[in-house]
């Protein structure tokens, strides 16, 4: 990495390109290497996270961090819009397809990569019911069931449109020409030793768990459009 670092900031001066060795970061994973990493004669801050293209990635590999920042970003996006939700001359198909355009992708905004768990899983749906409810007006001692609320709002279970998008892009994805990137990410299995004990869960493993077909079945699959959106109907039926 060292080398690496070096031939890319020669380079970049060939090009008129200089790198800002104090905006520069790095995050190590699953290592026990201690030798710092220099630019330019600066030794380059380690961080345990950093935001790469709107994501955070974590040293732990996890989505924790990742979705309490879309839970964040969710908020400021919901209470900028606070004038419709409580508008009375819109109605409410409106409120909710708003709600999913400007409130709702922001919340999901790359969930398709994410190893969802329960307690993510919990967050996700919390949050959203929580603002629902507070664009129907039905607060307490107003009660509604959480399936009395998606019926009135036409919303789906969080997991079930998570499932939904990430079945899509994989489909997009495999569907593309060998050699493209994505697709290699996809089928790219890592050589080394594994650590003793029970493998933890990846995404990858979740997927084929919820499949319940191998990358090679999947791969044959989605080739046929409708035959993958059929497979995706039955999965999140």
């Amino acid at each position: 990495m060292c080398r690496k670092l070096d031939d890319l900031w020669k380079v970049s001066k060939k090009a008129d390109l200089e790198i800002n060795s104090s905006k520069t970061e790095e995050i190590r994973v699953n290592t026990t290497v201690k030798q710092r990493l220099t630019l330019n004669g600066e030794d380059i801050k380690i961080s345990s996270d950093i935001c790469y293209l709107g994501s955070i990635v974590a040293e732990d590999r996890g989505n924790s961090k990742e979705v309490n920042a879309r839970i964040q970003k969710e908020r400021g996006s919901f209470s900028k819009l606070r004038s419709v939700w409580l508008s009375k001359s819109l109605r409410r198909g409106t409120k909710t397809k708003i709600f999913n355009a400007c409130v709702k992708s922001v919340l999901l905004y790359g969930c398709e990569t994410w190893l969802v768990t329960k307690d993510i899983r919990r967050k996700l749906q919390t949050f959203v019911n929580r603002y629902l409810r507070y664009i129907l007006r039905t607060w307490w001692p107003k009660i509604i069931s959480n399936k009395d609320l998606w019926k009135v709002t036409r919303q789906e279970d969080i997991n079930v449109e998570i499932r939904k998008r990430k079945l899509r892009w994989i489909g997009h994805k495999l569907r593309k020409e060998d050699g493209e990137i994505p697709k290699s990410a996809l089928f790219w299995n890592p050589q080394g030793n594994r650590k003793s004990g029970r493998p933890r869960n990846s995404w990858r493993r979740s997927v084929n768990k919820g499949a319940c077909r191998s990358w090679t079945e999947l791969r044959f699959l989605a080739a046929d459009r409708r035959k993958w959106k059929g497979f995706i109907d039955i999965l999140c039926f």
